[in-house]
């Protein structure tokens, strides 16, 4: 059914030189130090229950036998599906617009799958760092790159790596770290709830990212990439305040403008990349995933564009990575909010 809606995916050649390699924190640690990844006004006594409670569930989740877990994930989906309507019509206007071929069953089809597989993103969240980190990469990860990705990555040159929500982007942080990378960090936004932050500081770290607050990250992300590291960057959702337009499936959407002045501020390669699980396997039972980096872009092609057109280049390749892989989208996010009209 999707690959109809999609069509032949991009051939990429498999690359088997890194396969021998341990998914390692890296020896030399992070060279430079960052705002801390936290917000001590989310910080009360309700604030800690709800951590606690998400933590107990999260765990008991995982842990439990594949069938009763299954069960749990399918019960939770269906009533995400049925009872948030407003994320439900989300995925369906975000999904209609990406997949314009897509019958309405499919697409209902695609919705169902999305809340299933935020939940099951959650439950394998809990894993990862136990399952992955100390291992053989080749065990774990299959790598498909470009020419220019991989001798990019083989020279432990300083860039970007930009990602979606797509696949099973929870996984993708060991993968890149295998891969012998510098020392890696992330931009992201602290949760509303200081206690989950810190756990998830914790948690990246403990795969080998340090996490940059977005409201440092003007400062921050510079100062990483003149000491040779690398920076990961999610740019497929839509920013709150002060956004540039630029299409997006074929309708205007908002973007980070603050990500356009960085881009463009930085020079370096941007590096496109996502983390699926491998086609007919259960990343649940057998903790195999793909890695793919189909399109790297190089700083001079960014030369002399304001924030729109940046944009307007990283939306084009955020779209590739998206239409890999359509089951493995988080579809529930209000993409097209507040844009003016086609």
């Amino acid at each position: 059914m999707v690959d109809s809606m999609v069509g032949a995916p991009e051939a990429l050649p498999r690359v088997t030189r890194f396969d021998d390699q341990r998914i390692e924190l890296p020896k030399e640690g992070w060279p430079v130090e960052v705002p801390p990844f936290r917000d001590e006004r989310f910080r009360s006594l309700w604030h800690r229950f709800l951590y606690v409670a998400m933590r107990g569930a999260q765990r008991t989740v995982y842990v439990m036998p594949s069938p009763v877990r299954a069960a749990i994930v399918n019960t939770l989906a269906f009533f995400g599906r049925v009872f948030d309507r407003r994320h439900t019509e989300a995925a369906r206007d975000y999904i209609s617009s990406a997949l314009p071929k897509a019958t309405p069953g499919e697409v209902d089809g695609l919705i169902q799958r999305a809340w299933r597989h935020l939940l099951r993103m959650a439950v394998v969240s809990e894993g990862v760092s136990s399952r992955l980190m100390g291992q053989r990469l080749g065990d774990h990860y299959e790598v498909y790159m470009c020419p220019e990705a991989e001798e990019l990555i083989a020279a432990k040159s300083p860039a970007i790596f930009v990602t979606a929500h797509a696949g099973y982007w929870e996984a993708s942080c060991p993968g890149v770290i295998g891969l012998g990378v510098p020392p890696a960090y992330a931009i992201g936004k602290a949760p509303r709830n200081d206690f989950v932050a810190q756990h998830i500081q914790e948690m990246r770290e403990s795969q080998g990212m340090r996490l940059i607050p977005r409201n440092g990250a003007m400062s921050a992300v510079p100062a990483a990439l003149r000491a040779g590291s690398i920076v990961g960057m999610l740019m497929d959702h839509r920013p709150r305040q002060k956004p540039v337009y630029a299409p997006f499936f074929g309708r205007p959407a908002a973007c980070d403008r603050s990500a356009g002045v960085l881009l463009r501020r930085v020079k370096v390669p941007l590096v496109f990349y996502g983390c699926y699980s491998v086609p007919g396997t259960d990343p649940l039972k057998n903790w195999r995933f793909q890695l793919r980096f189909p399109r790297v872009i190089q700083p001079e092609e960014l030369s002399g564009l304001g924030p729109e057109e940046i944009a307007a280049a990283v939306n084009a390749e955020l779209e590739g990575l998206i239409l890999h892989r359509p089951d493995e989208v988080f579809w529930l996010h209000d993409r097209f909010k507040g844009a003016p009209a086609p």
